[in-house]
């Protein structure tokens, strides 16, 4: 019926009464299918560039390279202080592992990578690999695939700790794998709570203590290949709550540096010695404010101390976290995980240990060999590429010299390999990355032509069917083919033939829009055309500018107001000294998590003189008093929020807003006095103050629109220019209290009036809430500026964001620093989802500019009819 009707408009053989139903018709199926298909291109390129770029790097099913006799140990004890930073515990070393530095082991630095969480670290610590992003999106706490790590090859390992780490190595592993852990209650971020806090670290080591006394540790007194791992939580508890310099930190480090002592003297008893290694290192480190997640210094640098059986003693070796997998493996003479990217830090092993050092090298080439065989299969690769056989070739060059006894010429060419395979492994990870890009650019390009012919575009009243045909037709058999040689020669690449076939569909997509649809553009003055489109590329700019510098921000603040003066001479002064104080925001330092009450109460006194001074109503004015006080009650700790009272105060502000008269002005004070108490709640500086004068300066600018809503004419160069202006605006909302590291790095205290429990989903959740409430703001007044205008503005908004998106993406690359390439996902992920963002909360914001709670009143008593 759609084919029958599509042929009929295009041959011209209807009447114009039915021309123009059918049209209606069409136009109305046409804009779900756009929808839908805006809604799939841009989750396919949001999952497509982390993909092309950030392929998980596990393989299955790879061999495993058998371990050499005659390890130094039967068992380690692997030691992570979850959250414990270099610099601190050098700083403030405590007692007993600053003599094992100094007189009993191997220590140095740790390098971690972005992200700085617990998950990948201890990914990193266990398996050797460094995962892809895509695991962020599960919290890090589930295996987004299985992987190899030393517990799975060990003969047996048993795990005490938090159950958001344990878990990652004991679910879906095999039965060697054994774990335990606390309630997860326990991880209490309150910061009253600091007696309770060693309890988490306290459990750990009592839970092995009760384990040496146990049948099963008797069992296993003789046996090789054992692993301890003891996960303690306590320094990151209390470096979130309490910051990673205070006391409280540091008797916790004094804490597990006295019960480190207390074990290894257990179990040198139980076990005797020089049978026994010990590890202690950390998953990442922590910023001074208490966060960790991005690339800083004291995020990615963490103690590492090796000492025991097999061990030098002082002497420092600083290494990448992923060799600490190969050295516990070579440690107790087990297989290295297949799916290792480390480099085994022989320097760690004593001397008498070199023709077993050899060996393990020698085996941590072939694990590295085995994945570059492995990756090029993955490409489709059938025939040996040269690194392969350079490999091989260095492999047989290795066994040479061991075989003679040149364990040094062998651990040199070991080493020497180790670089030139990880190299390869690099660039296999890395095959294709550039056709993948292009069939994504193509993809894009063609959604974009769709949306800019959506904006400007009025249907064609005929064209030629005989094109249209051919077009099907061709992009149809175009499909065919492709798909035909992909099943002919048994490529397993389906990546590959997936992103080609959404390009061509996106191709195929536009240029039918393209024959059905033709721009209309509206003759205006060179004077109005030249400011519309040049302060469209101003800002445009400067939008990708503010990406990476915020005080670009403070500039596109400053030309938009210029911008509105040139293009109109109703604005108002309230207007140009709000845009003015909008300005200064990007200039402040971020937003810490340390609560300055101080600047928030300046926010509060603000926020309740607009009341008294704008609201009309004795009962609104009552209500939004009565929330304030409350909420500064609770801010100031006076009042305990986090088991009804904070939760109340966020769950009846759109029933507060709601009580406000629709009238578009009216209505954008009664959602800012509504959302003002929760966005308060989850502060910790200046943000309530950015949010009042962003509401001021929002409403002013409604008025000078209302002022001229009797012009409802509208172009797309006036389009794009108010876009630009919302864009400008989207993105001050997001940078205006931080930057990228504050808003990717997590601290719970933001959330310390709602809870302190560890909850990751829910915490995050609340976080993205107060991310929100700004944009949700913004998102009313395209909303108002629509109602005047009588046209949407959010899809030149999109246009904008998607084309600002396309450059943003060949940003994004796995090469330079681990900051730099945290630092470019970002800014992609932000360009293309923010824009989008703005659309879902455009449409939310109906519900909160147009329902009424007057309309829902209900008299409960009959009315009485009187006979006069």
């Amino acid at each position: 019926m759609f084919v029958k009707k599509l042929l009929d408009i295009a041959n011209c053989q209807l009447s114009n009464p039915e021309r123009k139903k059918n049209k209606q018709w069409l136009e109305t199926d046409n804009n779900y299918l756009f929808s839908l298909w805006g809604l799939i291109v841009h989750l396919i390129l949001l999952w497509g560039v982390l993909d092309v770029n950030f392929h998980s790097p596990i393989i299955k099913e790879l061999p495993v390279v058998p371990a050499p006799s005659g390890s130094p140990a039967k068992r380690v004890l692997l030691f992570v202080a979850d959250g414990l930073r270099f610099q601190t515990f050098i700083d403030k070393s405590p007692p007993y592992l600053r003599d094992v530095i100094k007189n009993k082991g191997v220590w140095g630095i740790s390098h971690t990578r972005v992200p700085t969480e617990s998950r990948p670290g201890h990914v990193a610590i266990a398996a050797g690999l460094y995962e892809d992003p895509s695991a962020i999106f599960k919290g890090w706490q589930e295996n987004p695939v299985d992987f190899d790590s030393v517990f799975n090859q060990s003969y047996a390992t048993w795990a005490w700790g938090s159950p958001d780490i344990i878990p990652i190595f004991t679910k879906g592993s095999k039965r060697n794998v054994h774990g335990k852990s606390y309630p997860s209650a326990w991880q209490d971020f309150d910061s009253n709570l600091n007696n309770q806090t060693m309890r988490l670290d306290s459990w750990v080591f009592n839970a092995y203590l009760e384990w040496l006394q146990s049948s099963v540790a008797k069992m296993l007194k003789n046996q090789n290949g054992i692993i301890l791992f003891f996960h303690l939580l306590g320094c990151d508890t209390l470096g979130h709550a309490k910051k990673p310099h205070s006391r409280e930190y540091i008797e916790n480090m004094n804490y597990v540096d006295m019960r480190i002592e207390e074990i290894v003297n257990m179990t040198e008893n139980f076990f005797g010695k020089d049978t026994t290694t010990y590890v202690f290192t950390a998953d990442h480190g922590m910023t001074d404010w208490g966060s960790h997640g991005s690339g800083l210094p004291y995020e990615t640098e963490t103690p590492l101390i090796v000492w025991g059986a097999g061990i030098k003693s002082g002497f420092r070796q600083d290494i990448e976290q992923a060799s600490i997998a190969p050295l516990i493996a070579s440690l107790i003479g087990i297989p290295i995980p297949v799916n290792n990217e480390g480099a085994l830090p022989w320097q760690y092993f004593d001397i008498n240990y070199q023709k077993y050092i050899g060996y393990s090298l020698l085996n941590n080439v072939k694990q590295l060999a085995y994945q570059v065989m492995g990756n090029r299969a993955i490409n489709g690769e059938t025939s040996i590429d040269w690194r392969e056989t350079q490999l091989n070739s260095r492999i047989r060059k290795i066994e040479e010299h061991i075989g003679k006894g040149s364990i040094i010429d062998g651990i040199r060419e070991s080493e020497e390999a180790i670089s030139f395979g990880k190299e390869a492994l690099s660039y296999f990870r890395q095959y294709q990355r550039i056709r993948f890009l292009i069939y994504l650019s193509i993809m894009w390009l063609g959604w974009i032509v769709i949306l800019f012919l959506k904006i400007t575009g009025t249907k064609r009243r005929c064209f030629r069917i005989s094109i249209l045909q051919f077009v099907n037709i061709g992009f149809a058999s175009l499909l065919i083919i492709i798909l035909i040689r992909y099943t002919v020669s048994n490529y397993n690449n389906w990546r590959l033939l997936c992103y080609a076939a959404f390009a061509i569909i996106s191709v195929w997509f536009a240029i039918v829009k393209i024959i059905t649809s033709t721009p209309v553009f509206i003759k205006r003055s060179k004077k109005k055309l030249f400011i519309d489109i040049g302060g469209t590329l101003l800002l445009l700019v400067i939008l990708f500018v503010g990406l990476t510098y915020r005080f670009a921000l403070s500039i596109g603040i400053l030309s938009l107001i210029l911008i509105r003066i040139a293009k109109s001479k109703n604005v108002s002064p309230p207007m140009i000294w709000t845009s003015i104080a909008l300005c200064v925001f990007p200039l402040l330092p971020v937003v810490e998590p340390y609560p300055r009450v101080y600047i928030v109460i300046i926010g509060i006194f603000v926020a309740m003189s607009m009341i008294i001074i704008n609201e009309t109503s004795q009962n609104r004015k009552t209500m939004e008093i009565l929330r304030i006080i409350i909420t500064s009650l609770v801010y100031t700790k006076f009042l305990d929020g986090r088991y009804y009272i904070s939760w109340i105060i966020l769950l009846t502000t759109p029933l507060c807003i709601w009580s406000y008269p629709t009238e578009n002005k009216r209505r954008m004070l009664g959602i800012m006095f509504g959302f003002f108490c929760p966005l308060t709640l989850l502060s910790a500086s200046y943000e309530p103050l950015f949010f009042i004068i962003l509401t001021i300066n929002l409403f002013y600018w409604l008025q000078v629109i209302s002022k001229r809503s009797g012009n409802t004419q509208q172009t797309i160069t006036k389009d794009l220019i108010q876009a630009a202006f919302f864009m400008l605006y989207i993105l001050l909302c997001f940078f205006g209290t931080g930057n990228m590291a504050s808003i990717s790095s997590f601290d719970p205290s933001w959330t310390r009036h709602f809870v302190t429990i560890f909850s990751p989903f829910l915490m995050t959740s609340l976080i993205l809430f107060k991310l929100s409430i700004p944009l949700i703001l913004v998102g009313c007044a395209s909303y108002s500026l629509e109602s005047e205008y009588r046209k949407p503005i959010y899809l030149a908004v999109l246009f904008l964001g998607d084309c600002l998106s396309l450059p943003l993406m060949y940003y994004v690359t796995p090469y330079g620093s681990w900051l730099d390439i945290g630092s470019a996902i970002s800014k992609f992920i932000i360009a293309l989802s923010l824009p989008c963002l703005f659309v879902l909360l455009r449409c939310l914001s109906y519900l909160l500019m147009e329902l009424d709670l007057k309309r829902f009143r209900v008299n409960l008593l009959p009315q009485k009819k009187y006979i006069v």
